[in-house]
């Protein structure tokens, strides 16, 4: 109980602390700018709303730490970002039909909208450093 009590104590400590701080004006002014970057380029609204609270949720919660099927899918990533320039329907060719194929109409639509997270946040990663790597 005591253990549980110091996780409640640090979450609103830290919540504390990003209200002081500003964190939440930031995310707001952050995110205005995000949309209109990229709305702009040709985006599609609701799927940028999306990516934003993904990046928040990854940046708040630290769930960004990489598993072996992570780093199996960033490794497919890095091969299509690589050797095409334009990429046609890369979640096309990132489904894993082994575990695709089994599933229902629902969860198929979840699985593809989960796997273009995925694929946006890996892409998003690629290309930063790949910008890291000739700057």
């Amino acid at each position: 109980m005591n253990q549980t009590s110091n996780l409640f104590k640090d979450c609103a400590k830290q919540a504390k602390k990003r209200l002081a701080s500003g964190y939440w004006e930031n995310i707001r002014r952050d995110r205005a700018k995000f949309l209109e970057e990229h709305y702009s380029s040709g985006g599609n609204i609701s799927q940028l709303k999306h990516m934003y609270q993904k990046k928040v949720e990854r940046d708040l919660f630290n769930s960004s730490e990489p598993n072996s099927t992570d780093e199996k899918l960033y490794k497919k990533v890095v091969q299509l970002l690589s050797e095409n320039e334009y990429v046609l329907n890369p979640i096309k060719q990132l489904i894993d039909h082994s575990e695709y194929d089994k599933l229902d109409e629902r969860n198929k639509q979840l699985y593809i909208f989960q796997l273009t997270d995925k694929y946006n946040e890996l892409k998003e990663k690629f290309e930063s450093e790949h910008r890291s790597c000739f700057a």
